[in-house]
């Protein structure tokens, strides 16, 4: 069960660890927050905050981090470009790993 421990996240749990990476490793101001009143933060999102080369360095240690691999589905998925959308994105392959035992 202990191996299983960190494979188990939530999406607000990774959602956090995407702030901080936004706030540690790319300088977005601690003022940035991820909700918005209409709980669509996608208008003020990730391509409005990185560089495109950027936003690639966070999907790659996104993958490093959680174990997956982003396809062309998922970056042609709107949600990918707002911090709560990537979050549940990241989520559902992290359980969908642990379903199919990777």
């Amino acid at each position: 069960m202990d191996n299983n421990k960190n494979v188990i996240v939530t999406s607000e749990e990774i959602g956090k660890q995407i702030e901080k990476l936004l706030h540690t490793r790319f300088g977005v101001s601690e003022n940035f927050t991820a909700e918005s009143s209409d709980g669509d933060d996608a208008f003020f999102g990730l391509r409005s905050l990185l560089e495109p080369r950027e936003l690639t360095y966070l999907a790659f240690m996104l993958e490093t981090r959680y174990g997956i691999r982003f396809g062309m589905d998922e970056y042609d998925d709107p949600k990918f470009y707002c911090v709560r959308g990537l979050s549940e994105i990241v989520a559902e392959m992290v359980a969908g790993n642990c379903d199919t035992g990777q």
